[in-house]
This record gives C-alpha cells, sequence and structure tokens, in this order.
C-alpha cells in the first residue's frame, strides 16, 4: 500500500510537469510571476544565444550573495582568479599563472598582460588587492574562509603580486577559483560604497567574455560579446539569460526553440517528448544534496557568534534540537524513491558532506540511514513523541509533532524531494505540510534568512577536487543570518577544529588528509549534522544549433559560462 501511494504521487507529479511541457500549456499569473516563455526580453535574432536563468539575481556584486542565479548572470563580467579543469575541477590557469613557494606559504601570480576591463583599464594586482581586502574587511560575505588564511597581499607590480598566507592551506587555490574580481577604480578605495554603490545594480563594465546592454529584475539579462575579452571574445555576438524560476516552463521553452540552453535533473530531462532538434551531456554533478532540519529556532534566528567573535547562545528547534527525532527524519525517508524519481540512473546516494566525486576523502565505510519506518517510529516513541489519540498524528505535552518544509520549485528535483518526504514521514507518525517560496523570497526567508524547519537543497560548485568544497555547510562561523553557508546552524567545536586542521594538514597530501574528512563524515553521520540525500546527474541540453557544445563533469548549473568564448552558432 506504501508503494502505491508513492507511485500515485509521482505518477500525479509527472502528470503535472508534462501538463507544464506540453504545446499550449497554460500559464497562470503565478507562472509569469517566475518567469515564464513570455516573459518580456529583447528582440533575440539568430545571432542571439538565449539560456534559461532559474532565477532573479540578488546583486551583480560577486562578494555579496552565492545563490545560483546571480552566479549564472554575473560570471559573465567578473573574471575568476583561478579556473578548474572540466572534468577533474582541479585548479588550472587562466586569467592568471602562479608558482607556490617551497614552504607552501606564499603564491606569487601574474596577470595576464593583455587582461583588460572593457573601458580600458587594466585588470591589475590592485583589483586582487582590493577584492580580497573586501572579503577580509567586516563586509558579510560567505567567501571569508576562501581568503581567510592570507596575511599579506603584496603588489610587485601592476601585473605581478604575491599572497602570504600564515599557515598551509590545501584549499586555497580551489578556494580562490570561488573569487571573482570587480573593478576596484568602481569602487571607494575605503569600502565605504561596497555594499551601497549603484554599480552592484547596473555595471557598465565588464571584465568577462559578455558586456551587460540592459537587464530587467525577474525577466532577463541582455549582454553583447566582449571584443576585448583576454580568453578570446565569443562567437556569437549576443546573449539572453532569461528568467523562468519554474523549470519545466524553462523546459516547454527549450523545446519550442525560445531558449538554447539549460540544465536540469532526470526527473525532468525524462519528460522531455521531442529531443531531434536538441543534444545533451550527463554527468554526476558536483555537488552534496540533502534535506537541512534547522537546529535552533526558527522565530528568532540567530548567527553563532556576535560580531567580536564571542558565542551566541541560540534556542534550539523544538523538535529538531534532538537528534533521536532527526535520526528519525532520516531513516523514514526512502532516498532511493527520489533517485528513481530522477530517471535511470538518476543519481548517487550520500553519506556526508564530502561528494562522492572526491573519492579519495569519501568515507565508504559509513552506514547509510537506511530507509527503516519500524526504527524510525522507535526512536520517536523513545523521544516521547505518541500517538495518545489515534489520528496518526503524534504529540508530546499536547504538542503535535508538525513542522513544514520550505522549498522553491527553481528545481523541479526541490518539489519531487519535497513530497516524497511530506508522504512518507506523514507515515510514521509527523504532520508535514509544505510551502513552496518563489526565488527571492526563498533566499531572504530560508536560504539567508533561516526562518525554516526543514528545507532540501543542494550545494553545488566545480572543484570536485578539493573535498573541503561544502564543508562551510558544517563551519560553525559560517552560521551567518544574512550570508548563507551553513543554514542547519549547526555547531560542533570539534567538527570546526578537524575542518582547520585537514586544510592544512603539511605536504597536503591525500593519505594525510582523508582520515579527516572520514572522522568529519562520521560524526555529523552519528549528529544528523544535516538528512544526506544524494547527489543527482546533471543533464546539460541545448538547442542543436549551438556548437562547440562540449560539457564536462564539473559543470553545474552556470559551469558553462566559464567558456561560452567556445561557442557559436551553427550556419
Amino acid at each position: 500500500m506504501q508503494r502505491l501511494r508513492l507511485l500515485v504521487l509521482l505518477t500525479l507529479l509527472s502528470m503535472l510537469v508534462l501538463t507544464a511541457c506540453a504545446p499550449g500549456a497554460g500559464v497562470t499569473d503565478a507562472d509569469t510571476d517566475a518567469g515564464s516563455a513570455d516573459t518580456a526580453a529583447p528582440a533575440e535574432g539568430s545571432d542571439t544565444m538565449v539560456i534559461r536563468n532559474m532565477g532573479n539575481l540578488t546583486s551583480w556584486n560577486p562578494a555579496l550573495t552565492s545563490d545560483g542565479a546571480s552566479i549564472q548572470a554575473r560570471d559573465l563580467l567578473w573574471p575568476s582568479l583561478v579556473n578548474t579543469d572540466n572534468t577533474s575541477g582541479a585548479p588550472v590557469p587562466g586569467l592568471q599563472t602562479w608558482e607556490v613557494s617551497d614552504d607552501s606559504l606564499t603564491y606569487t601570480f601574474h596577470i595576464r598582460d593583455d587582461a583588460v576591463w572593457s573601458d580600458g583599464t587594466p585588470i591589475s594586482s590592485a583589483d586582487v588587492k582590493f577584492m580580497i581586502d573586501a572579503i577580509q574587511s567586516p563586509i558579510e560575505t560567505v567567501y571569508e574562509t576562501a581568503v581567510e588564511k592570507i596575511e599579506a597581499v603584496n603588489i610587485i607590480d601592476e601585473k605581478n603580486y604575491e599572497l602570504v598566507l600564515g599557515e598551509i592551506d590545501c584549499a586555497f587555490l580551489s578556494g580562490l577559483a570561488s573569487i571573482r574580481l570587480l573593478p576596484s577604480h568602481k569602487y571607494a578605495a575605503d569600502f565605504s560604497d561596497f555594499e551601497t554603490s549603484d554599480f552592484n545594480m547596473n555595471p557598465d563594465v565588464s571584465g568577462g567574455p559578455y558586456i551587460l546592454e540592459e537587464w530587467a529584475p525577474t525577466e532577463f539579462e541582455a549582454y553583447d560579446a566582449n571584443p576585448d575579452y583576454w580568453g578570446g571574445a565569443p562567437a556569437i555576438p549576443h546573449l539572453v539569460n532569461r528568467v523562468m524560476e519554474d523549470a519545466a516552463i524553462g523546459v516547454q521553452a527549450l523545446q519550442a526553440g525560445e531558449v538554447d540552453y539549460m540544465t536540469m535533473q532526470g526527473d525532468l530531462f525524462q519528460q522531455i517528448t521531442n529531443k531531434d532538434d536538441l543534444k545533451w551531456s550527463s554527468f554526476p554533478q558536483t555537488s552534496v544534496g540533502f534535506l537541512s532540519l534547522n537546529w535552533k529556532d526558527p522565530n528568532d534566528p540567530q548567527s553563532a557568534y556576535d560580531a567580536d567573535g564571542n558565542p551566541i547562545e541560540q534556542a534550539p528547534h523544538p523538535l529538531f534540537g534532538d537528534v533521536r527525532v532527526r535520526k528519525a527524519v532520516a531513516l523514514g525517508i526512502n532516498v532511493q524513491d527520489m533517485i528513481d524519481a530522477m530517471g535511470p540512473d538518476g543519481g548517487t546516494p550520500l553519506v556526508g558532506v564530502v561528494s562522492p566525486i572526491s573519492g579519495w576523502a569519501y568515507n565508504n565505510d559509513i552506514p547509510r540511514y537506511e530507509y527503516d519506518p519500524e526504527a524510525a517510529k522507535a526512536l520517536l516513541e523513545e523521544a516521547g513523541w505518541v500517538d495518545s489519540d489515534g489520528d496518526g498524528v503524534r504529540e508530546k505535552d499536547g504538542v503535535p509533532l508538525a513542522f513544514t518544509i520550505s522549498y522553491s520549485s527553481i528545481l523541479q528535483m526541490f518539489e519531487t524531494e519535497t513530497l516524497i518526504i511530506q508522504d512518507q514521514l506523514n507515515q510514521i507518525g509527523f504532520d508535514v505540510s509544505v510551502q513552496h517560496y518563489e526565488w527571492a523570497n526563498y533566499l531572504e526567508e530560508v536560504y539567508f534568512g533561516q526562518k525554516y524547519d526543514a528545507t532540501p537543497m543542494t550545494n553545488s560548485d566545480g572543484a570536485a577536487a578539493e573535498p573541503n568544497t561544502f564543508t562551510g555547510l558544517l563551519l560553525s562561523r559560517q552560521d551567518t543570518v544574512g550570508s548563507g553557508g551553513n543554514i542547519a546552524s549547526y555547531v560542533n567545536p570539534d567538527v570546526d577544529a578537524l575542518i582547520d586542521q585537514a586544510r592544512s594538514v603539511p605536504g597536503c597530501t591525500e593519505e594525510d588528509r582523508a582520515p579527516l574528512y572520514h572522522e568529519i563524515q562520521q560524526i555529523t553521520h552519528d549528529d544528523v549534522a544535516y538528512v544526506w540525500l544524494f547527489v543527482p546527474n546533471m543533464f546539460h541540453v541545448s538547442n542543436a544549433r549551438i556548437g562547440g557544445f562540449e560539457p564536462g563533469a564539473t559543470w553545474v548549473y552556470y559551469g558553462y559560462l566559464n567558456h561560452p568564448q567556445e561557442w557559436f552558432i551553427e550556419k
């Protein structure tokens, strides 16, 4: 009976997706708000490439936000300090080359001589120093851990500089890959306007492959090719990011030839009925997928530390402050059902914060919380949650075992996960409700605001070779309301110490670092820091008219934006 209920649930969900993707499907007012196929945009000729952007950007300033929609838009403008290999995710030269001192504490960088901003100003060592200093300043940013080991930025000349570390940082180059440069000459040198400058929302200079021509929030961003781009002028003259928060609407536009490229998980890809004019590749996503259970009271979200670095006492969540309830949730969810919903070869189950792609650091010895509803019920009974009145909902001291899963349909996968989790947990005595958010509201209330009980999410990154990539989910100093990072408010000093130790092992050998990451995964598995779900396969789908389409395993939602100059339109 339980399996039948799940199949009915997934069938209804598939019918909804098919209806949304069918030619001529109706578009509601809600769809229009989310960014529909009818979204207003500049005229799109045969020399324009159109990409689906998953949501509305929150800032063009790359230090101020880390949401995927903003990253997808701004990465066309701002060059990365370090590139990553398409297949392995290992750091590789791009804008810069570098050498490392024998003691691994001094990195000497050389910026390309031909690298200039679109107004003709050289991209310089001063721009790098400005960005690093800004991130190290009191400005709230999730990128602080990428530069926290830097003790000095020594400018040698306009195109050469040194970064001096206070201690070894094995994740340093991979961390720098997340840092994007801004033109420092557009800001006050003392950062007084770093968060308030009009440039943050209206950038008129670019150092990337495209230059922003115009944009309309919630609708589109339109770009022209940058003829002076140091990586080579793009062959496609114009590019438009069309904001379509609902992924199913994006698929509809892709099939209609209104969108040239988008990414999706298998649950949407398997709904595309006609692929004659499309080409695609799929790879395991460089990500960790999880259900975040808020450890702290969502009615009074607090950061882990105050401005002076002193711990802030946070009230626990009324349900998830108890590890037995968290474990019951983990045991009450059948992750394989989610993977099956993604289609054939839909993904790989997870046991911890390290992606299986980082095989040497992934702890294969940890037993997953396999689906066991009877064991989940026993834990809830032990914790005092019983169904005393026989209505199917457990209660304790007159309070029902009720919570809300908040989600955004920026990925269809999140809705799929939410409905499966709701159905399965309700069967063991929870009263689970769901709340859908438009992307901008989700970021404000849930991801940044921490005003939620539970939420499905995935953290994605191109640095597959570096297991430190996702540990910001666990670091207590990343538990900062307003900047994302540790959205579960998980605080464990032992884990903090292990993460820092794993980054600073002398020699940085895999052999020495692996046991530390294994221990991190074991502790956070026992704590149920997050309910780890799975790594989905990511499909990269383009119109057949686009040439040079060669995605790699480390392309994520926005990975292709590191290579748009390699794309062209087939004649």
